[in-house]
């Protein structure tokens, strides 16, 4: 499977967003991205959905205290390159708990080459370069976080239910709203 670079029409996003049970959703902040960072992601195929895992920039929660990039955890994979000193740096990370399911016309290619600002287009090559690298790791991430959240409740029982789950789009919710969605001509 190629991960390929794309954003999802505002529209559909606004959608979802409108749902009370789909506030983990990412706003497309479509009016400002066009002076910073866009609403980027991947698609990977779950089961019969095309899945947008959307990619976020830094937050000071990815870091420890003394400074250092915290370890990657089931729903967020961070993507990390060497500077010039040969050093990590943190480019951004893969938000495996906000991905969502999109309706094939709701996907809109991105293309790195036509970026106009040449700081966002380095940024994005090293983010798709360390998406290329790891590919396995992000699917095996994708499957094992939607496995684990689309689980019965009951499957739980007496034994501990991870604490992100809870931070973690309902996929199986949102995959009914994404079949339900239809897009005004």
């Amino acid at each position: 499977m190629d991960l390929r670079l794309v954003m999802v029409e505002t529209a559909y996003i606004d959608y979802l967003r409108s749902d009370p049970r789909l506030t983990h959703v990412y706003d497309n902040k479509e009016i400002t991205a066009k002076f910073g960072r866009k609403y980027l992601g991947i698609v990977l195929a779950i089961r019969d959905f095309n899945y947008f895992v959307p990619l976020s920039s830094e937050k000071p929660t990815d870091f420890d205290i003394d400074g250092s990039i915290r370890k990657d955890i089931i729903p967020i994979i961070r993507i990390i390159s060497k500077n010039v000193y040969g050093n990590p740096e943190l480019k951004g990370t893969i938000r495996f708990s906000s991905m969502i399911p999109v309706p094939k016309n709701s996907i809109i290619p991105y293309d790195i080459a036509k970026e106009n600002d040449p700081d966002y287009k380095i940024l994005v090559e090293k983010e798709y370069a360390f998406i290329r690298a790891n590919k396995e790791r992000i699917c095996k991430n994708a499957q094992v976080l939607y496995s684990q959240r689309t689980k019965d409740d009951a499957f739980y029982v007496g034994k501990n239910k991870p604490n992100y789950l809870a931070s973690t789009i309902d996929f199986l919710y949102a995959e009914k709203k994404c079949l339900e969605y239809k897009p005004e001509e």
